[in-house]
């Protein structure tokens, strides 16, 4: 490091309101390589504007570089980045933002669209002339703001001053949190750190960090990261060099430890200025050591691994989901990471950077949540953590048992249908099932099961917000002496005729009959009790053999069926005529029950009679 206030450009994505509580350096595999925009002379200072990474270096005077490096000025320049924070292109001179001044470091608020830049602070407009080195010049920070493809000059921070340096920014996402380096009177050695805060009254007085950050000696080149770790580099705290870098959770709390030293990066030279690429996966630095081309160089760093946290979330109510399980696969199949999420809703994740997972997020009462996870692609990640958000259950599920006693049915066969797809799914061992279900659409599910009568279920989720339809589906076995009231047979008042349901219902009969060649059956139909017994029996015995001709019209031999009319003599409710009772009462009257008389296996319980 050549001079006393090296010139360092920061780009923050944070917000100071919600930083993270883990450092990007924490517990993570790194390499470190040299930049081909190097030159033989100091280069140093990188920062980030949105896709270009800038840097600080020795400017041409007159057409030629100096032998005297302390007789020119710095000057920025940029380079192009891909996505993974390569440099792509050749080093340019940025003229619309160079002074006859030394510049820099500036830091980038992409909220607010501000620079905020360390230039020469000439306090008289009459020394401009002077020879740079013949004065004894201060730093300060001025702000700018784009004017086209321009930056003009907005203002000049209130702190600035001739008697002291003011130098080194760096601001939060928001704008509105400062944090420079200065040798104003009061701190704690040669160079402190300082924050302040934007107000709509301006800047407040700056604060000095205190000493869990600031030295005896020189602490510089500030950074603050997503993930909430201010970076700095100091030479008061000891390291493996004379300059070091070092970081520490902002805001700092009463409870903070001391900065850590960034022992994998640092050397025993000086090693300054470190910067991290929005992908969180890459960063750059300054170093003076041993191996570099000038006397100062920039250099690279891959982050190999990427420490996060998975926070999952209720896309309804945005509430924490505490005990979500999370599953990340990468593109081999194999299991990445896998837990569940604490009491905050947060899992802690360690995943190789620039790899593609699959992560899949469960929990009770909410749908299962799949997302591709590129992991060089940070614009799924908030203040460096993912975020997941599972919708709540919208399901069809519940359970498939016997009547009698309520015994689970396992694999039994649901066939659900919404009028564009099909799918089939199988009860477990406990009878159980769950079926994913989607906004506005019909839903008609079939219920199978070996030695079973089956049923049909119809629902549907127009206009639904997210919900669950749970169901006890109650099916009938096929023994000898099972009574079972056949699902939607009923008919208009005085009719025999079979409705459209109806011959649904019988068509489900006439294949459990084909597919149980051994039962015989007897068909029993009724009536309500409005009209003279003579009719309503004469009606009833109708209503059967029209039941009893349509499963003989679908093959069905005849010699395996009975039929037989009750007429009035067995209402299932009370509508004898002794009551005044609705249309439907009396339509739940009007029905037609089968009896299994003979089968392979005899019912282990006679005599009931049970109806959906």
């Amino acid at each position: 490091m050549k001079t006393k206030y090296i010139l360092v450009v920061t780009f923050i994505l944070i917000s100071f309101s919600s930083w993270a509580q883990r450092s990007l350096f924490d517990g993570v595999n790194m390499t470190i390589d040299t930049l081909s925009i190097n030159t033989p002379y100091s280069d140093f200072g990188p920062a980030i504007i949105e896709d270009e990474l800038v840097f600080l270096s020795f400017s041409e005077k007159d057409g030629k570089k100096s032998d005297n490096q302390n007789k020119v000025f710095y000057d920025l320049y940029s380079t192009s980045l891909n996505a993974f924070g390569e440099v792509v292109s050749d080093r340019s001179r940025m003229g619309s933002v160079v002074s006859k001044y030394h510049e820099g470091p500036l830091a980038y608020c992409a909220n607010t669209g501000e620079l905020f830049l360390t230039q020469s602070n000439w306090q008289n407009p009459q020394e401009e002339n002077m020879v740079f080195i013949k004065k004894n010049i201060r730093l300060g920070i001025v702000v700018y703001e784009k004017s086209g493809t321009s930056w003009q000059l907005k203002e000049r921070l209130p702190f600035n001053s001739s008697e002291y340096s003011v130098a080194h920014p760096t601001i939060s996402v928001t704008g509105d949190t400062l944090i420079f380096v200065s040798d104003m009177p009061g701190g704690s050695g040669e160079t402190d750190l300082y924050y302040t805060v934007r107000t709509a009254d301006g800047w407040s007085d700056p604060v000095n960090l205190g000493p869990k950050v600031n030295s005896g000696g020189q602490e510089m080149f500030p950074f603050l990261n997503t993930d909430g770790t201010l970076v700095f580099s100091s030479d008061g705290f000891g390291g493996a060099g004379k300059l070091d870098l070092f970081y520490i959770k902002f805001p700092i709390l009463a409870s903070s430890q001391r900065a850590t030293f960034t022992g994998d990066i640092n050397s025993p030279a000086d090693d300054f200025g470190m910067v991290v690429h929005n992908n969180q996966q890459s960063g750059y630095f300054a170093s003076n050591r041993a191996d570099g081309m000038g006397s100062d160089d920039i250099y690279f760093v891959r982050f190999e691994d990427y420490v996060f946290d998975v926070i999952t979330m209720s896309s309804k109510t945005k509430e924490i989901l505490a005990g979500a399980h999370v599953n990340i696969i990468d593109e081999e199949g194999r299991v990445a990471a896998s837990g569940s999420t604490n009491d905050e809703g947060r899992l802690e994740v360690k995943l190789e950077g620039n790899t593609s997972y699959t992560l899949v997020a469960t929990n009770e009462e909410y749908m299962e949540k799949v997302l591709d996870l590129n992991m060089a692609d940070q614009t799924n990640f908030v203040d460096g953590n993912l975020e997941v958000f599972l919708d709540p259950e919208f399901a069809f599920k519940g359970q498939v048992v016997d009547i009698m006693g309520n015994v689970p049915i396992p694999d039994a066969l649901l066939t659900v249908s919404d009028g564009t797809k099909v799918d089939s799914i199988l009860t477990d061992d406990k009878g159980t099932f769950r079926y994913n279900l989607e906004s506005d659409k019909k839903y008609r599910v079939e219920v199978a099961a070996y030695n079973y009568f089956g049923t049909e279920i119809e629902f549907n989720t127009m206009g639904m917000d997210m919900g669950v339809f749970d169901y006890l589906i109650q099916l009938y076995s096929l023994d000898a002496g099972s009574r079972i009231a056949l699902k939607n047979i009923y008919y208009d008042f005085g009719e025999w005729n079979l409705r459209p349901e109806g011959k649904r219902e019988l068509d489900r009969l006439a294949k459990v009959l084909e597919e149980y060649p051994d039962i015989q059956i007897i068909l029993e139909s009724h009536t309500d009790s409005r009209g003279t017994d003579e009719y309503n029996m004469e009606l009833s015995n109708k209503r059967s053999e029209a039941a009893n001709d349509y499963l003989i019209s679908k093959g069905i031999s005849a010699r395996r069926i009975d039929w037989v009319g009750f007429g009035e003599t067995q209402l299932v409710n009370d509508c004898d005529g002794s009551i005044p009772c609705t249309e439907e009462q009396h339509y739940e009257n009007r029905r037609t029950v089968v009896e299994i008389r003979k089968s392979k296996v005899t019912r282990r319980a006679k005599g009931n009679i049970f109806y959906f």
